[in-house]
């Protein structure tokens, strides 16, 4: 494959939802160590990210953007893990540059559009975090799994969410598997998303179970493969 092969990999309740009161069970324990079984990279929205690991507000001013193109900037980076950040417009307020998560320092990498400020590709410059520019508006997925793959040897990005950038990689029929852990309790708060939120696109392919493991605690972890192409990503 020409591209890195994209994993959904969440952790869901019974009814679906993908936040809840549940994380500290022990399905939550094993959705976090499957993560590294299906992948050393894992892919998450700019929400998630600000939320679990760039939470810091970004003095843009602070940073000299001269000579700076919005074009990818790839230094010497090596790592055995990666978080990788869709970040459309840079807002991520890296403190660090890497997500700490499971005793796993995953190094991070920026995923921008056009609409980026030059200062603050400055910024990830100054922390040493790689990024790939692509899109204007919104991302090009093709593409980036296309420079995942041959700029940082990810074979497979497992994408945890949130429901808009899994939604985002649906609709351009760019997911592959879908693995669900599902925590054994029903949230029922409706305004929490479920797994892909498409924005109201309509999007119809289809996945066939590959596997069923029932876990310690009366959750189940839920395998499905992509049966039918629907689109040129797949």
């Amino acid at each position: 494959m020409e591209r890195a092969k994209v994993i959904v990999h969440m952790y869901v309740s019974i009814d679906g939802k993908i936040d809840g009161e549940y994380g500290s069970s022990a399905s939550g324990a094993y959705y976090s160590d499957e993560l590294f079984r299906l992948s050393h990279a894992d892919g998450n929205g700019r929400q998630t990210i600000q939320l679990y690991a760039a939470p810091a507000q970004i003095d843009l001013t602070a940073y000299d953007a001269t000579g700076i193109e919005k074009t990818d900037w790839i230094p010497d980076v090596q790592a055995e893990t990666w978080s990788v950040a869709f970040d459309r417009k840079g807002v991520c307020g890296w403190e660090q540059n890497y997500f700490e998560y499971n005793g796993h320092q995953m190094r991070a990498i920026e995923v921008v559009t056009k609409q980026v400020k030059r200062e603050y590709l400055a910024f990830l410059r100054s922390m040493n975090i790689p990024y790939l520019v692509s899109g204007d508006q919104d991302f090009d997925l093709n593409e980036v799994l296309i420079k995942l793959k041959n700029d940082f040897g990810i074979d497979t990005l497992a994408l945890c969410g949130g429901a808009r950038i899994n939604g985002a990689f649906l609709a351009a029929h760019l997911v592959d598997q879908i693995s669900l852990v599902i925590a054994p309790y029903v949230n029922g708060d409706n305004p929490v998303k479920s797994a892909f939120d498409t924005a109201g696109e309509f999007v119809n392919d289809r996945f066939a179970i590959e596997d069923v493991k029932k876990l310690a605690d009366g959750g189940l972890h839920l395998i499905f493969n992509k049966q039918e192409a629907s689109g040129s990503g797949a």
